[in-house]
């Protein structure tokens, strides 16, 4: 039990992290900072553990970024759908 709520709880953070990429962008016209993120999403407030996720959505093929590059992130698949 306790190994399906932990992955509901990373899915939940996964869907907030890419919401609020998409709704940055479309207010500033450009990408969020990994700390800008930290400040936005409600699930993570650490840097590192937004880059953790970043690297697991990057891998997922949701998004792409470049490692120490400012605002590089780019979303490449469509929001996947709450469960």
């Amino acid at each position: 039990m306790q190994i399906r709520t932990l992955q509901m709880r990373m899915e939940y953070t996964e869907q907030e992290i890419l919401e609020q990429i998409e709704k940055y962008m479309r207010k500033h016209r450009k990408a969020p900072t990994m700390r800008e993120l930290s400040r936005l999403c409600t699930s993570v407030s650490s840097t590192s553990t937004i880059k953790a996720y970043l690297d697991r959505l990057k891998n997922k093929g949701f998004l792409h970024y470049e490692p120490k590059t400012p605002r590089s992130i780019v979303l490449k698949k469509e929001l996947p759908q709450a469960k």
